[in-house]
């Protein structure tokens, strides 16, 4: 394990995703934080400062779009990135997403390349 590069936020209700992200990211020397919806992630995200924000799009009481959209000014000011994950096929309104500074990844995808994509994300 390596000294820790930074916290990793991660917001999906999908608790199998949850498990296997944050054993990836942990062993890839980061710290990982969880929560399972959009509205868990505000609060929490009031007295968190991560490295990086990854949510999934389609979740339960509020979705990855409302929360990205509800977080993105007060992240990207901070320089914090965004990654979001779907397993929805490419949408018109994902380059609206894109223009605001998301990062769109697709389910299903390895987790060798999300966390490669992070390190040079963050790098």
């Amino acid at each position: 394990m390596s000294a820790n590069k930074g916290t990793i936020f991660i917001i999906d209700d999908d608790l199998g995703l949850q498990s296997i992200l944050s054993f990836a990211l942990r062993n890839a020397g980061y710290e990982v934080v969880l929560a399972r919806d959009g509205l868990e992630g505000l609060r929490m995200l009031e007295n968190l400062s991560p490295s990086l924000v990854l949510s999934d799009i389609m979740m339960p009481n509020m979705d990855g779009v409302e929360t990205f959209q509800r977080i993105k000014e007060r992240l990207q000011d901070d320089g914090i990135p965004i990654i979001l994950m779907t397993a929805l096929s490419r949408k018109p309104w994902f380059a609206d997403l894109e223009a605001e500074g998301a990062v769109i990844i697709q389910k299903p995808f390895e987790i060798s390349h999300l966390v490669d994509l992070i390190e040079r994300t963050l790098s």
